[in-house]
């Protein structure tokens, strides 16, 4: 029987897990304890993306949807429809930031959280609108940590070369590079909300591009070295993923233990947004 690749593998073990949970939590709040488990866990992903937009109010907003589900899971609290229209506006305020923002995802992310923050995004605001409170039961939420390391490991542990962009290499390289880069970024960002910025981005464009030259044999070094290295992606390589979907195991029979207190579950929680579930190791 021929081996199955990685993605092959995190796509079978996936489909086993939506399954578990629909078949073994059987109210809307042990669906909430689940989903608020995984939640919190993206809380230091999350975290870490802050330090690129200084401007924006991203954390409180996401610490008061952790709080509100919290209370959900543990005292009984109603989440009315107006809260969720609260975490759906702040989807779009995060949204509306990084098609806007000074650091924008389209181009080059100085930090590879920074690539995954869009999909997160994506994600909370399709959950947050599934569904009139407090009756969610959108098991993918469930997994959104899972799916949320499996591209990290697929595009960032170990990248694949056809995935490699030269200009993204020679900016996180060199800082004369990434200074011009920020200022293409700024004034693509006012390019998008006014045509009259147009020649002076055209021209920063072409600086960037003609700079980037100067390193381009760099860049193609690189990207060589990436070819000569790769080996396509096996089970084994997606050693975060794997321990993500078995806290979500674990996490769907603590909530489905019969006498499951409250303060437990309050507990589970506040440890899970301590974990950095993207740089850990297994053991």
């Amino acid at each position: 029987m021929p081996k199955l690749s990685g993605e092959k593998f995190y796509k079978r073990e996936y489909k086993k897990i939506l399954q578990m949970v629909d078949d073994q939590c059987k109210t809307a709040e042990q669906y909430a304890q689940i989903c608020a488990m995984s939640l919190s866990r993206c809380y230091l992903q999350l975290a870490a993306t802050v330090e690129f937009f200084p401007q924006a109010n991203i954390l409180p907003g996401y610490e008061r949807i952790l709080s509100d589900m919290e209370c959900f899971a543990c005292d009984n609290q109603v989440i009315t429809a107006e809260m969720a229209r609260g975490y759906e506006d702040w989807c779009i305020q995060v949204t509306e930031l990084l098609d806007y923002g000074t650091v924008q995802n389209k181009s080059y992310p100085p930090h590879w959280r920074l690539q995954l923050l869009p999909g997160l995004i994506e994600k909370l605001g399709t959950f947050f609108v599934s569904g009139i409170p407090p009756y969610w039961d959108d098991i993918e939420i469930s997994l959104v940590g899972a799916w949320l390391l499996f591209v990290c490991e697929t595009g960032h542990k170990h990248p694949n070369p056809r995935n490699f962009n030269y200009y993204m290499f020679i900016r996180s390289k060199h800082l004369d590079i990434e200074a011009i880069g920020k200022e293409r970024d700024e004034l693509r960002a006012k390019l998008s909300k006014s045509v009259t910025y147009y020649d002076a981005y055209e021209a920063i464009s072409d600086t960037y591009k003609n700079e980037c030259k100067k390193y381009w044999s760099e860049a193609v070094a690189e990207h060589q070295c990436l070819k000569a290295e790769y080996h396509p992606l096996a089970p084994e390589d997606l050693v975060l993923t794997m321990c993500e979907l078995e806290r979500i195991r674990a996490d769907v029979q603590f909530v489905t233990t019969e006498n499951r207190t409250k303060e437990t579950i309050r507990q589970r929680l506040q440890y899970y947004r301590t974990l950095d579930i993207a740089e850990e190791q297994r053991t």
